[in-house]
């Protein structure tokens, strides 16, 4: 599939190759592309992004959910959780929430500790 579309994977992977993780190796076949350059504390910025990307590619994106083999598309957001916070809140806009819909992408929101100290 990926010699089919003309987004550049950020990083792929084959099922059975070696993990990051010693003695592990992949279980499936994947790859990961970006769709924002903001940072995981910029939401609204991603949130934003990842919306205009699917109105510009949206029927390609679709294309890619159906092709052989392909078990789900997925946006996941990540996003910065800071020490000492009592709450967060990610709002997806009803815009974002069609599109991904229509193309067959589910949403997902990770959320990740950082530090003050921490840049990004």
């Amino acid at each position: 599939m990926l010699s089919e579309v003309p987004f550049v994977p950020h990083r792929k992977w084959k099922k059975g190759e070696a993990r990051v993780f010693k003695d592990q190796v992949q279980l499936d076949s994947g790859a990961n592309f970006l769709v924002s350059e903001a940072d995981m504390d910029e939401f609204p910025r991603q949130e934003s992004d990842a919306t205009d990307f699917l109105e510009l590619n949206g029927d390609l994106v679709a294309k890619m959910a159906m092709f052989p083999g392909v078990k789900e598309l997925v946006f996941d957001f990540g996003v910065s959780l800071r020490a000492g916070s009592v709450a967060q809140f990610c709002r997806l806009s009803p815009r974002l929430i069609q599109l991904a819909a229509s193309a067959r992408i589910g949403l997902e929101i990770s959320h990740y500790a950082v530090s003050d100290n921490d840049e990004s």
